[in-house]
Parts: structure tokens; C-alpha cells; sequence
């Protein structure tokens, strides 16, 4: 007995996949449209394949032509996947506004998708009202390093956000507000760092608008001997690409940790995500790390972005030292969340009321709400 045709496209629909967008041309003009069919037949020879339904007009264009391309997206490119699909009525021409370069056969393959492959087709196999397309590999490319874009049950989606196991806590507050006042505050940084909070460790610190600089901190990394580098102006908004290819070129310099300051308060969870989910991926080994500041009430809504997004160093302040997020509230935070951070957060709370109680440095910080919870 046949299978009814609703549960099995039901059934099917239970199968998450990539999603990519399938390129050819005619007569020199380009087409394109979204695909979910598309698998690796062989390494050797390289060879993958596409499955198209009969009948459309991308099908009939790549039977002709004998070319085509696979697209891989993002998980940042559901609109250019749901353009491709047509869902976008008022967009007539696909392509426009979409960066696009040619290899060896001419198709349009995309500039910033997770990769892109070109493809002459050798073998075409009926598969019922589907033709399979057989393609020899002949260049390919992997533009970014990021999350997928996936498709499931006819819904758009991405992996789920996986949090650390672990964390660590840095404290870069109390050296800069001793540096500042000239009181000597060696006896509450001793008492941070048994609390396990690291205490100003050793850094090279980079602008991430100076192309320069960063060069020059690669270059001094191994006679300087200190693998952690902070990248400042790292969540300008209007930089993301610059700060990719700074944090890419440290990490491949010999950094082993990376982390990105929000200098300018440029910070919020939707850039926060965006940068730190292409920077985590693209450094790795390297440790990625974050400096945030609690501006307009987003510090922990930045802090639990960047945990989502694969940060596993965090440097704070003592009571949010210079608008810097509060190393207490960190460590709440992940306390919250069943995270290790290798810190006692009652004993970082009494190092941060002796600093209240000091009189030399009155005002320099001021309680805060979880000192109690």
C-alpha cells in the first residue's frame, strides 16, 4: 500500500537540513533559488548533488546549461533564503543588492555565504518527478565561519544556543581605580585573586581601527610573551568585518585569548550576538572573551548574549568600576545559569564592601543589588 502522500511529506518534514541557494545562468543572465536537496556524493573525485523538481525553471535552466552553484547560508541570511524562495513579492530581480563573483563556469556564486561551491554537471539521474543532478566540483570557497542556517518542520532556525560549562572572571577595576587614586589596594587584590578572580592579568591592547596596530601586535606577540589581547572599539556597529579580520589575525598571531571591549558603549544583545558568533568560531582555539560596560541597563542582557554566543572569558569591575559590567553580577549571573566560574561570589561581594568601607577611595563604588541575593 502506498504511503499517503501528506504523512510522508510530514515525515520529511522532520528532517532538518542546510539551506542553500542553487545558481545557474542562460544567455549570460543569472538565476537562482532556494534549495534544501543538496548532499556530498565523493571526495575523490569532488562531487555533490542538487535535486530539483521537474518542470521549474531553474531546473530546465541547469538541464541546459550544464552548470550550476551551491550557496551555503548563514544563519544570518533568512532573508536572502526566503528571497530566493519567492517569498518576497516585491523584490523582482533576486540578486540585487547581493555581492556576487564568477570562478570557473560563470554561475553567481555569493560573496558572504558560508561557502560556495561551482559545479559542471556530469551525471543526471531520474528520481520520479525530481531529476537528480550529479556535479564535478571545480572550484569552491569558504568565504565566513559562522552558525548555518537550517530548515526544519517549514520553519527557518539555527542551532539552539549552548551555554558553557565554565567561565572565567577577570577584574580589571581595582588595579586602574589604585593606579588612579595612588592608594594601595595590594591587600583587596590579594583577597580577589583567593576569591578566584583574576586580577588585571598581563595584556596587549589593540584598536581595532588601526590596521596597523594590530599588525605590529602580531608581529611583537612572540618576543613580547603575553598571550591575551584586548581589541578596543570591538562592537562598533558599523565595523563588523574590520573586527573580524583583527581578531582573526591576532588569534592566528599567537593570542590565545581575544577580547573584545566595548569602549564606546556600542554594545547591545543583537550586536553582541552577530559579532560574537562569527569572532568564536573564527578564532578558534583561541579563548574569546568580552569587556562590557552596563550602559542603559544592558549588562547582563549583553553578558547573557555573549554567553550564548560562546564567550567563556568575561572582564569586569568591582561594583561596575567605570561603567564596566560588576564582577558580582557576573558571577550571579552565571551562578543563575548552573555555570562554573571558579570564583566564590560571597567572598568577591566582601572584597568589594571593604573597598565601600575604605575611606581613601569614598564614592569609588557603591553597593549593588546582588551583594544581598
Amino acid at each position: 500500500m502506498a504511503v499517503n502522500p501528506d504523512t510522508f511529506r510530514d515525515a520529511l518534514a522532520q528532517w532538518p537540513s542546510g539551506v542553500t541557494v542553487v545558481t545557474t545562468l542562460a544567455d549570460g543572465n543569472w538565476h537562482g533559488m532556494t534549495a534544501s536537496s543538496f548532499s556530498s556524493v565523493s571526495a575523490d573525485p569532488p562531487l555533490v548533488s542538487v535535486c530539483l523538481l521537474k518542470g521549474i525553471y531553474t531546473h530546465d535552466l541547469i538541464a541546459t546549461s550544464g552548470v550550476f552553484g551551491i550557496n551555503i547560508l548563514a544563519a544570518d541570511q533568512t532573508e536572502l533564503g526566503k528571497r530566493f524562495a519567492g517569498m518576497i513579492p516585491d523584490i523582482t530581480d533576486r540578486f540585487e543588492g547581493v555581492d556576487c563573483h564568477t570562478s570557473e563556469t560563470g554561475v553567481p556564486l555569493f560573496d558572504h555565504a558560508l561557502a560556495w561551491i561551482d559545479c559542471r554537471v556530469v551525471f543526471e539521474y531520474e528520481g520520479g518527478d525530481h531529476t537528480i543532478f550529479v556535479g564535478e566540483v571545480l572550484d569552491a570557497g569558504n568565504p565566513r565561519k559562522s552558525a548555518p542556517l537550517l530548515y526544519h518542520s517549514r520553519s527557518w532556525g539555527q542551532f539552539a544556543d549552548q551555554l558553557p560549562e565554565k567561565a572565567a572572571v577577570a577584574d580589571v577595576g581595582i588595579t586602574r581605580l589604585e593606579t588612579e587614586t595612588g592608594v594601595d589596594l595590594s591587600a583587596d587584590k590579594t583577597a580577589l585573586a583567593a576569591a578566584g578572580v583574576a586580577v588585571s592579568p598581563a595584556e596587549v591592547v589593540v584598536d581595532s581601527r588601526d590596521p596597523a596596530a594590530v599588525e605590529a601586535a602580531v608581529e611583537a606577540q612572540a618576543n613580547v610573551g603575553i598571550d591575551r589581547v584586548v581589541l578596543l572599539h570591538a562592537f562598533d556597529p558599523d565595523r563588523h568585518d574590520a573586527v573580524l579580520f583583527a581578531a582573526s589575525n591576532l588569534a592566528r598571531g599567537g593570542f590565545t585569548q581575544v577580547v573584545l571591549d566595548d569602549t564606546a558603549a556600542d554594545a547591545n544583545p543583537l550586536i553582541v550576538r552577530q559579532r560574537l558568533v562569527d569572532v568564536s568560531v573564527r578564532i578558534k582555539p583561541s579563548v574569546t572573551g568580552v569587556c562590557l560596560r552596563d550602559h542603559a541597563g544592558l549588562g547582563l542582557a549583553n553578558a547573557l548574549a555573549a554567553l550564548k554566543s560562546g564567550v567563556t572569558q568575561f572582564d569586569t569591575a568591582l561594583g561596575g568600576m567605570g561603567g564596566l559590567i560588576a564582577t558580582e553580577d557576573v558571577l550571579y549571573l552565571m551562578e543563575l545559569l548552573n555555570i562554573s566560574a571558579g570564583a566564590s561570589r560571597g567572598a568577591t561581594v566582601d572584597v568589594a564592601r571593604s573597598l565601600v568601607g575604605n575611606p581613601d577611595i569614598a564614592g569609588a563604588i557603591e553597593p549593588r543589588p546582588t551583594w544581598t541575593l
